[in-house]
């Protein structure tokens, strides 16, 4: 950083030939001139504006001259007691007739009349404002006087034209050290506090809002460039100004300013342009108070909005569905859906239970989307699809070089890309215990923290959790948190399974068929409800995720016989032939003999029922009653994942 520049204004000569030594031994960027009072305005203007001095060093007697004259800051050095008492003990050598010549601008702060007796000199006080004055007023006395004493040199001038001895008081050595190291300190402050300035007008400046504030004065202290072209009123007529004032100029500036009082999205109609107004007000100190003022178009908060849901869909973080989507007329479906409205009022968690297929998610989305959150994302994640490490760098993200593989940069975790908005955890029995405690903190603090990150990351998510399984049991059991489940379990809606409603059945067949090959195809098929009521023969364990799968298949199919509807009963009936075979299977018995420990008992059922499934995994994990990742993880522990 540059050695400020300080400017001296020398009262005296030995005073400008001290403050030049010292400038030099401590490396000071020193520009020196003696005071002359008619020149004095114009030195001030240059140093202003061409010279680039940011401070300037003066004696105390000439200082209010140059804080009248300048808006640099002005380091005065004070002159003392005993500086004075020795100027007065030198004149007393010449005679005990002295005057103390001093502007009479210059409040002395030592005590003339002690000096006086200690020293048996006769003192006459001279103030004067211009030399001319100075020398008229000696000329008269001067048969009077023996000797003059003062600070500046204008003393020592005037006394030499009329003939008399003169002695100037001489200021401390130390004294113009530190006013000399206390300019650049303040030279220093005030070159950062212009540029925090200019960065702050810069921003103003900047800013697409209108803004306009009052200081606690009441006067107007900010206008930007903003509120010039929303108001009309040049900034050069208002700053400044007492806001009564402004609002006199500017009927729009008088509905802006309103009361006075707090405003947050207050709307003013004004034709084609409504404004939308936030009034803040600022405590600016002990009983002092402004108001600082923002304004836009509310055109463009509106634009701002759907640019914000256009990128979040782009991103697919947004929820599809809404509670109209949701199909069906039973009373059991409508009290649920009744009960989810109720839950869009609260930022509370919800624990959506139901069954596998009974539309859970559709729920959450529904009431993501008729929330206060709805302008927010929407984040889903299955927490059973997921190896524990993975879904943990996914949930809270990670830090560059965290582990082998991290993303350079690292990677934002989903807690964070749903800030301001929801996050579905589906199937979120199936969490780990360590997950389990993460997830706790950051229901609880409101904050996570990266994967082999050392920084908290502030977050606002609503928690909305879904599982097929019964948490109260695995809270018994202690596979599932007690406290995490209290938390989740704020709010609990429990979705029916399809059996329970049967009569929603020939209504959403209609509406998957329709979404699969369009109004027209279900006009040509001409089925009836007679055949739809056939649906319930069948208890649909899958739900309504199995109906749907029904219809895809005999969309694909086609039906080959409309007058019968043959291919409609023939698939029907073979997911029923299905079930009973998949019934069949359970009914079969495991024989486990108590040899070993617990581990060796589980391998021997494992076992025994891959060979009576003999399918997929999907299925044997469905008989055995676990999940996909909880059945590959005991699968690998017993070598049996080929």
């Amino acid at each position: 950083m540059t050695v400020p520049k300080v400017g001296v204004i020398a009262p005296h000569s030995g005073f400008g030939k001290i403050a030049g030594d010292l400038a030099e031994e401590l490396g000071i960027n020193l520009v020196l001139k003696e005071f002359n009072q008619a020149e004095l305005t114009g030195l001030l203007k240059s140093w202003e504006n061409g010279t680039a001095i940011e401070a300037v060093v003066t004696g105390e007697a000439i200082a209010a001259p140059l804080r009248e004259n300048t808006v640099l800051p002005v380091i005065t050095v004070q002159t003392s007691g005993y500086e004075v008492f020795a100027a007065l003990n030198r004149a007393r050598a010449v005679g005990n007739r002295v005057v103390l010549a001093e502007y009479d601008y210059y409040v002395a702060r030592y005590d003339l009349m002690n000096f006086t007796a200690v020293l048996g000199l006769n003192v006459r006080v001279l103030p004067y404002r211009e030399k001319e004055q100075l020398v008229e007023m000696l000329q008269d006395m001067r048969n009077e006087v023996d000797a003059v004493v003062g600070t500046a040199v204008t003393a020592a001038e005037s006394a030499r034209e009329v003939g008399l001895p003169s002695f100037l008081i001489q200021c401390d050595r130390g004294a113009i050290r530190d006013a000399l190291e206390n300019a650049v300190q303040i030279s220093r402050v005030r070159r950062r506090n212009i540029k925090l300035c200019r960065s702050l007008q810069a921003v103003l400046n900047s800013a697409y809002d209108g803004i306009m504030a009052v200081d606690e004065r009441g006067n107007l202290a900010i206008f930007n460039p903003v509120a010039e072209k929303i108001t009309g009123l040049p900034v050069n007529q208002v700053l400044g100004e007492p806001v009564s004032r402004v609002l006199e100029m500017s009927a729009l500036c008088k509905e802006i300013y309103g009361d006075g009082g707090p405003a947050c999205g207050e709307i003013l109609a004004r034709g084609e342009l409504p404004l939308a107004v936030n009034r803040v007000p600022v405590s600016l100190g002990k009983n002092q108070s402004g108001l600082v003022i923002t304004f836009q178009a509310a055109g463009k908060i509106k634009q701002l909005e759907n640019k914000m849901r256009r990128e979040l869909h782009r991103q697919g973080l947004v929820a599809r569905y809404r509670f109209s989507d949701i199909v069906g007329r039973s009373a059991m479906i409508e009290e649920t859906i009744r009960e989810a409205r109720k839950y869009t009022r609260s930022d509370a968690a919800i624990l959506i239970t139901g069954e596998s297929g009974t539309g859970k998610e559709l729920f959450a989305q529904s009431i993501h989307n008729e929330s206060a959150r709805r302008g927010g994302p929407f984040i889903a994640i299955n927490c059973a699809a997921l190896p524990e490490s993975l879904l943990e760098s996914e949930l809270f993200g990670y830090e560059e070089g965290a582990f082998t593989g991290a993303r350079k940069g690292g990677k934002q975790g989903l807690f964070a890309l749903a800030n301001g908005g929801t996050i579905f955890l589906d199937e979120i029995g199936d969490l780990s215990p360590a997950l389990q405690a993460r997830l706790l903190r950051v229901l609880q603090q409101k904050e996570v923290m990266p994967v082999g990150g050392q920084r908290v990351i502030p977050v606002d998510v609503r928690v909305i959790s879904a599982t097929n399984r019964n948490l109260q049991e695995a809270v018994e059991r202690g596979d599932f948190r007690m406290d995490l489940y209290y938390r989740l379990n704020v709010l609990h809606l429990h979705i029916p399974p399809l059996r329970m409603r049967m009569e929603d059945l020939p209504l959403l067949f209609k509406h998957f068929f329709q979404r699969l090959a369009g109004p027209e195809r279900m006009k040509e098929l001409q089925i009836t409800d007679r055949v739809l009521e056939e649906l319930k023969s069948y208890l649909w364990p899958g739900n309504v995720r199995e109906l749907e799968g029904f219809v895809e298949r005999y969309v694909a199919l086609g039906e080959e016989d409309t007058a019968n509807f043959t291919t409609f009963r023939s698939l029907l009936q073979k997911m029923k032939q299905n079930h009973h075979a998949e019934a069949s299977i359970h009914d079969k018995q495991v024989l486990v003999l108590k040899l070993g420990n617990m581990e060796e008992m589980e391998r021997q059922i494992i076992e025994q029922a891959m060979e009576l499934v003999g399918g997929g995994k999907g299925e044997l994990a469905r008989v055995l009653g676990l999940s996909r990742t909880t059945l590959w993880k005991k699968l690998k522990k017993f070598g049996k994942t080929s």
